[in-house]
């Protein structure tokens, strides 16, 4: 199947880039602090990450080989998790940068960077099977790497405590609720749809804008080194399990690119947003979702012939 290059950088990626640059900014300015920031991710966790979530996976279509999308999401994430908790204890980082570290390189950038560049890339038969594979990463990133986050945390907290955190949480209830309908073979009423959209068109922008404000360049100096080996994990790492996932599952063609560009993603928006809402190491976080965006970014005027690689 031919494949569509990209001209020019797609609108989403560039309202993130620049919400992103704003961020940085007001943060080094002094005109936003740490705890605009905090109430900023707890807004964009707790009411327009769950738009999203309702939105976006209203629209997908469940066919019979649809269940191989989210499978491969296990496939690579899971396996990163072990890897980057082993990595993370051998290095006797603290409890809270560890959590960080897993939760950084363990969370895939599907909707803000990795949804625009497959439409552009492979149209919309790509961006189907890039959101079915996030309908795996979005269940594992609530519930697997919420609950390895909240386990770290820097609270003093119980084991009931934590359940209670666990399952109240507001994206997590957004998913078991679009899951539970798409299975009966409903979708959301339309009023319902149009009520959310301006709620989920604000968390591209917002989710960005936190990660602005949540970054400086001394925390990138102070972190750099731990930092850049999150970004190798995250990219490197998962190209390798991406590359092994398509051959578990026999995938070809546009399948099988997506599902290995998606696996070499950067490092999801979401992971900062988690790490402010369980307090682990922010900066650590924050450092590589930029670093990995900023490689992403730089690697984009090539994306057409790395496709062309990928479809071969």
């Amino acid at each position: 199947m031919p494949f569509r290059s990209p001209t020019i950088m797609p609108l989403p990626l560039q309202v993130f880039i620049v919400t992103f640059v704003l961020g940085v900014l007001l943060r080094s300015r002094g005109i936003l602090t740490k705890r605009h920031t905090e109430q900023l991710a707890t807004f964009v966790f707790s009411v327009s990450l769950p738009a999203t979530i309702l939105v976006s996976l209203d629209s997908v279509s469940l066919t019979s080989t649809a269940w191989k999308f989210p499978l491969a999401a296990c496939l690579i994430t899971l396996p990163m998790v072990v890897c980057s908790w082993w990595l993370a204890r051998l290095l006797s980082l603290p409890s809270e940068t560890q959590g960080g570290f897993v939760l950084a390189t363990s969370s895939i950038n599907s909707v803000y960077f990795a949804f625009p560049v497959i439409l552009a890339t492979f149209g919309e038969q790509g961006l189907t099977f890039a959101v079915l594979f996030d309908l795996g990463q979005t269940t594992l990133t609530l519930t697997v790497l919420y609950g390895l986050a909240v386990r770290h945390s820097t609270q003093t907290t119980t084991h009931r405590a934590t359940t209670i955190r666990l399952l109240s949480s507001p994206p997590l209830w957004a998913l078991v609720c679009i899951l539970a309908i798409k299975l009966s073979g409903q979708h959301l009423p339309l009023w319902f749809i149009d009520l959310l959209t301006p709620i989920h068109v604000t968390t591209t922008p917002l989710a960005s804008l936190v990660l602005g404000l949540s970054i400086s360049f001394s925390t990138i100096r102070r972190t750099a080194r731990l930092a850049t080996l999150g970004v190798a994990t995250r990219v490197g790492g998962g190209l390798l399990l991406g590359l092994t996932t398509v051959w578990v599952l026999g995938l070809t063609g546009v399948e099988r690119a997506v599902v290995l560009l998606i696996a070499a993603m950067p490092s999801a928006v979401s992971a900062l947003i988690i790490a402010a809402e369980a307090q682990l190491d922010e900066e650590l976080v924050a450092s590589i979702v930029a670093l990995s965006i900023s490689l992403g970014v730089l690697i984009l005027p090539w994306l057409p012939r790395v496709a062309a690689i990928l479809l071969g």
